[in-house]
């Protein structure tokens, strides 16, 4: 049976992907060393579940429609520039939220012990929210990037809502990952 790379998501309004891609092309000009994520791409990822068998595809949609009956869109402030695993070693390039982020954070907490309940490893890793802009691609950018991540450590692109969770699925092409809905679920 067919395998499909996956991953649980946060969609993003369009104004925030504009303020995101705003940003790259500001801090693009900066440096050459980062492999920047097309914006349309950038989202707030609750959980990767890696490959997974297309029988599975039903049970976490059902899965993710039980979990959110009565869950409020989560409001989020989008605050701070940084890179894991840290800016003198930058790897990924990302914004983060603000501190007021408990809603999101307890709800990637129910996510992960559900889907352990039904084989899915939990993250070793604290769940960190934050929007990947782009990987570091060579390591003679390292003083560049602490450099960046210093000029733009307190960049703010405000609030957005986010109203749905989306389970997606992840083709890797040769230009980059191509991502697809298998079910969105409107909170």
């Amino acid at each position: 049976m067919a395998k499909i790379r996956s991953f649980i998501a946060l969609d993003l309004p369009e104004d925030l992907r504009k303020g995101l891609q705003n940003l790259q092309d500001r801090v693009r000009k900066l440096t050459d060393c980062v492999r920047w994520v097309k914006p349309d791409n950038i989202h707030l990822t609750l959980k990767f579940l890696g490959a997974i068998e297309e029988s599975q595809v039903e049970p976490i949609a059902q899965i993710l429609e039980n979990m959110t009956t009565g869950i409020a869109p989560f409001k989020l402030q989008v605050k701070g520039f940084g890179a894991f695993p840290n800016a003198r070693n930058p790897k990924v390039i990302w914004m983060g939220m603000d501190d007021n982020q408990q809603r999101v954070v307890l709800f990637q907490e129910k996510l992960e012990e559900t889907l352990a309940a039904i084989g899915f490893a939990p993250e070793k890793r604290t769940y960190s929210p934050h929007l990947t802009l782009g990987r570091v691609k060579e390591s003679r950018a390292k003083r560049d990037i602490e450099q960046l991540i210093e000029k733009y450590k307190n960049e703010d692109l405000g609030f957005f809502t986010s109203g749905s969770i989306v389970f997606y699925r992840s083709d890797l092409q040769p230009s980059g990952p191509v991502y697809s809905s298998l079910k969105t679920i409107q909170l």
